[in-house]
């Protein structure tokens, strides 16, 4: 049995796997901060008169719904039946799910109300909506 050993005379020491694990870290934070930095697809939030900030805002999933109809679960565009879908699939993940709507303020009521509707079917009825709150 052949015993390494350390051979400091030469001086050399071998920088290839630190120089792999550095290489990781480097595609990994590069990674999670593209992650981190895809946000919300931006709307014209409405003013509400009556408006209220919840106690508990808590975990929610986001839909945003555009100007032009345009439907976002988070940050990714779906069409309806693939809203559905999510929000089923969240509703047997937590029971206790619960829903934000992003409502662009010059959208049709149409498209907002398909939006509660297929909520309602998808057993969710803990939805708040975004809005500010009105100064008067």
């Amino acid at each position: 049995m052949k015993i390494w050993k350390f051979n400091d005379e030469d001086g050399d020491i071998d920088l290839t796997p630190m120089i792999d694990v550095v290489f990781l870290l480097v595609v990994f934070f590069m990674t999670v901060a593209n992650m981190i930095s895809a946000e919300k697809h931006p709307i014209t939030v409405p003013v509400a008169l009556n408006s209220t900030i919840p106690d508990d805002y808590g975990e929610r999933t986001t839909v945003t719904v555009t100007a032009d109809g345009s439907l976002y679960a988070g940050v990714y565009p779906v069409d309806l039946e693939e809203l559905a879908e999510i929000l089923i699939a969240e509703r047997e993940r937590n029971p206790a799910a619960r829903v934000f709507i992003r409502a662009d303020s010059s959208t049709e009521h149409q498209y907002v109300n398909d939006v509660m509707q297929i909520c309602a079917a998808s057993g969710l009825s803990n939805v708040i909506f975004a809005a500010y709150q009105s100064d008067k």
